[in-house]
């Protein structure tokens, strides 16, 4: 348990200093993050208390909502976001989708413009993003080429 208390903690600083983009505003502690995507956002593999944000909920005090669907792919994110804003009406998006559509060989074009929709549905509601990347499928781990392209609107980690 202390080992993933420590990697949630560098995680954590890794969000923070991972990028060059702009910055976040400062969470209280009545604020809410919604973790938004697939697998391993869910935490598939792992029991409920030590999925990535249940794990980030105890370390930070703030209230974390888990949306994370195993297998989800980005489009099918993209048709579920707004109403989940809606729902829980977060001050902070993690954003991590992008994998199962890499896996799935799904045209990264439509990929980034999914990532692209969603952000700027978040936007829309007032909400930040943090956007984490997910590697490509090669033998020789890559990240995704598409998601450089955010780094300059969105913080995010690729």
């Amino acid at each position: 348990m202390k080992l993933i208390n420590n990697l949630c903690l560098l995680f954590i600083f890794f969000l923070v200093g991972c990028s060059d983009a702009p910055t976040l505003s400062r969470l209280q502690q009545d604020d809410v993050i919604l973790a938004f995507g697939d697998s391993l956002t869910q935490g598939v593999g792992v029991s409920k208390q030590h999925s990535y944000p249940s794990v980030l909920e105890s370390l930070s005090g703030v209230t974390v909502i888990n949306a994370g669907i195993s297998g989800e792919t980005t489009s099918e994110g993209l048709n579920r976001f707004a109403d989940v804003i809606e729902q829980h009406a977060p001050t902070l998006v993690i954003l991590l989708e992008g994998g199962n559509d890499i896996l799935q060989n799904k045209n990264l074009d439509e990929t980034q413009e999914n990532l692209n929709d969603m952000i700027e549905i978040a936007k829309s509601y007032g909400v930040e993003v943090v956007l984490i990347g997910v590697p490509q499928k090669k033998p020789f781990l890559k990240f995704c080429a598409a998601l450089p392209s955010f780094s300059r609107q969105t913080p995010s980690c690729i």
